[in-house]
């Protein structure tokens, strides 16, 4: 893996140990405190080689298990995360090379090709013939067993199924919902064809990487729309009818091949199902109203098929739709009240307080044009038109623009905004991964304080293509001939109720703090007494550092590491109460679920040897 030349970032970035780990970290700065509570889970995607994104790769999976902290030793485990498609498409590659050795299987010569796994459009990997690759390799949602009460846990992507795994092995175990329910990609409207199914034993089902958990009701809120994407405006061929479907899991099955309560829903402007443009990355719940906003993190599949097409803009506004919890508890068809409000997002929260739907509060973290769902590429340079070094291509872009964060109230009843406070940050650039107390993924009555890494501004992360795109953004603070060659990276606290940051570290040059998670403290009676814990990249390895939760400024408490330990660019993280062997009824049974002898798939012998072999042993 080619290292990073840079002065501002860790020269290891890119680089991941994908060997399983179970090993005890060495305290090396501070000292771990005794009352730390449950377990740190993080996700953290292996970046490819080349210009291929860093977030398309396979899942590796992180466990901090700071509950058991001894002696100053804390215990680490880690584990690829692999789910079918993704044992699939290693298989298929052993498969078919070299290719000399399948001079005399003339199938596999002249058709075997059409089963590899392609880096397609950035952030898809895809087989023409099996379809998708599910790589679950954004974020963990952790919940509570409705029966047994033990801790379970599943990881997630924006592109696929959710897959539930073991807390202690850290191994998938399950999809979460049959195929059946999933809404996945069709085509319609080719000339002389009509609508065409893709038969795809990897379906392209479109979800969200953070669902809602409500803890009081143990329901589980999964977003499955169908977008109303055109993929070449010239041939007139489009997706399937746009659709929009959330699914409410209680974490076990509600009948023979049923999963979940589904519901259509309805935009109350034309009574017709929401249309989604961009992407469903985060939901959240109030008390009375489930909230879907198209989120800025724009999912292009046009370039998927043709990857020389140019980016586009994604909406400067929010379209939000506010879904009451009554209805869709209990209905097929759920009509949604629609509000538009500026300055987009990708992540947000609701306080579950919402004054019977009359005073929504919702908080969200200001895009201000960042396109996340781009990618360093081999052909961008520098805003002063120099060359990147190619051990940036694939790397998320720079931040172009002030970030920070909003406060919304708006009325669910009349669909208007109530109240908006923007704040944005003059010395914090690149505000990213947020956490909180609890269970991320739930809404507490009130949100008193939001934690976030923020990455920096590099220059050369930031390509000019970017630059130029989103010159026009409506909301721009910073003109782009003046936006900074380079702000610090660190962590900072934000108070939603004073509107301001309280509380802040930056790291020196050479360092990256990421995808923090709070931890409670055994016995706190307020959320500052916590602890944070964070993924750090630096200039001679990774670690793992330890804030407490009210005090950042004055630096980590503990700094962690382990001569094997490397990880990537790492996604969201999770933390657990508890942690046992997974206890559950529940499971889907893949090799019914993906039946590789089914003859709509129409699929060779030697596919179906490698489902035999390597895919149903794992999940039986």
């Amino acid at each position: 893996m080619t290292a990073l030349n840079s002065s501002q970032l860790p020269s290891n970035l890119r680089e991941q140990n994908t060997n399983p780990l179970d090993i005890d970290l060495d305290v090396i700065e501070g000292e771990i405190p005794r009352d730390c509570q449950g377990y740190g889970f993080w996700m953290v995607p292996t970046p490819q080689n080349g210009a291929i994104p860093w977030f398309n790769g396979c899942a590796q999976i992180y466990r901090l298990d700071l509950q058991d902290a001894a002696s100053n030793k804390v215990h680490l485990k880690s584990q690829a995360f692999l789910t079918p498609s993704v044992i699939c498409d290693r298989q298929v590659d052993n498969a078919l090379e070299p290719c000399w050795k399948n001079i005399f299987n003339l199938q596999k010569l002249l058709f075997g090709r059409l089963f590899k796994f392609q880096n397609r459009g950035g952030l898809a990997r895809l087989s023409p013939r099996l379809g998708v690759q599910n790589q679950c390799n954004t974020a963990l949602q952790a919940f509570q067993d409705p029966e047994n009460k033990t801790w379970r846990m599943f990881a997630t992507i924006d592109s696929g199924r959710p897959f539930e795994l073991d807390l202690t092995t850290l191994k998938p175990v399950t999809p979460v919902g049959h195929r059946e329910e999933w809404l996945a990609l069709e085509v319609e409207g080719i000339p002389g064809i009509g609508k065409f199914e893709l038969p795809w034993i990897f379906p392209m089902n479109m979800s969200g990487a953070h669902p809602a958990y409500d803890e009081k009701t143990g329901e589980i809120f999964l977003i499955n729309p169908v977008f109303d994407i055109e993929l070449v405006d010239e041939l007139n061929v489009s997706l399937d009818r746009p659709e929009t479907r959330i699914h409410i899991w209680h974490g076990r099955h509600v009948g023979e091949g049923k999963s979940f309560h589904t519901a259509q829903i309805l935009d109350d402007r034309t009574n017709e199902p929401v249309i989604i443009k961009q992407s469903t990355h985060q939901i959240v719940i109030t008390e009375n109203y489930l909230v879907i906003i198209d989120t800025a993190f724009r999912i292009e599949y046009d370039r998927m098929l043709f990857e020389k097409l140019p980016a586009r803009t994604q909406n400067a506004h929010n379209q939000v739709w506010l879904v009451p919890r009554e209805q869709l508890a209990t209905q097929e068809t759920v009509v949604a009240k629609h509000i538009e409000i500026p300055h987009e997002c990708v992540h947000f929260f609701a306080d579950r307080d919402d004054n019977g739907g009359e005073n929504i509060t919702l908080h969200l973290v200001l895009a201000s044009g960042h396109d996340v769902s781009e990618w360093v590429q081999a052909t961008d340079t520098t805003w002063t038109n120099e060359a990147i070094d190619p051990a940036f291509y694939g790397a998320p872009p720079g931040v172009y623009d002030k970030q920070g964060f909003a406060k919304c109230v708006i009325n669910a009843k009349t669909g208007k905004i109530v109240n908006q406070e923007n704040c944005l940050f003059e010395e914090f650039w690149g505000v990213a991964l947020p956490t909180y107390p609890g269970i991320q993924g739930t809404s507490p009555a009130k949100f008193e304080n939001i934690w976030v890494n923020y990455t920096g501004c590099y220059s050369e992360m930031t390509p000019k293509r970017l630059i130029e795109l989103y010159g026009l953004y409506p909301f721009r603070e910073v003109p782009i001939y003046e936006i900074p060659a380079s702000k610090a990276a660190g962590i900072l606290r934000w108070s939603p109720i004073e509107m301001k940051v309280t509380d802040s570290y930056a790291v020196e040059p050479g360092f990256l703090v990421t995808s923090p998670i709070y931890i409670p403290k055994e016995g706190q009676t307020h959320e500052l007494e916590g602890y944070i814990a964070t993924m750090v990249v630096t200039p001679t390895g990774s670690e793992f550092w330890l804030w407490q939760a009210g005090n950042l400024k004055s630096g980590p408490i503990a700094k962690l590491r382990h001569k094997d330990v490397k990880f990537a660019f790492s996604l969201h993280s999770a933390w657990s109460p508890e942690i046992a062997p997974r206890n559950s009824d529940y499971k889907v049974n893949v090799r019914e679920d993906m039946n590789a002898s089914d003859s709509k798939y129409f699929l060779p012998g030697w596919i179906k040897e490698i489902f035999e072999k390597y895919i149903y042993p794992e999940f039986e």
